[in-house]
């Protein structure tokens, strides 16, 4: 995610963090927890950014992520999810963010085909 490297055990319960370096420091952009992991079907966790000053860092302004592999007529499909936006500190920008402005899942789905496709030709 934008340059960011995840850091997990990548087992339920576990955290997870988006490292970065910023100004010559590493920093964590994004964090939250393993919510549920099977591994080539299906990822769950929460997230959060820890860095923004309005949103308070508790549960309940957490969103969860889904990611779920399914095998459909010789092929598979990638579905994700993350919301829910209306029960969050400052959700309406975070959903504005997230997928209205070009940036966000939009720019990440993008790289993730990409990826699948250049996989695929190897």
């Amino acid at each position: 995610m934008f340059g960011c490297e995840t850091v997990s055990d990548w087992k339920a319960g576990s955290p997870l963090e988006w490292k970065m370096q910023w100004e010559g420091k590493e920093m964590t952009a994004v964090k939250g927890d393993i919510v549920k992991i099977e591994p080539g079907k299906f990822l769950s966790y929460t997230t959060i950014d820890p860095n923004n000053p309005i949103i308070e860092d508790v549960p309940e302004n957490y969103l969860t992520v889904t990611y779920s592999l399914e095998e459909k007529n010789d092929a598979t499909e990638l579905t994700v999810t993350q919301g829910d936006y209306n029960k969050v500190a400052d959700g309406e920008r975070r959903y504005k963010e997230a997928w209205n402005e070009g940036e966000g899942w939009n720019a990440i789905l993008i790289q993730i085909k990409e990826i699948v496709e250049e996989q695929i030709k190897n």
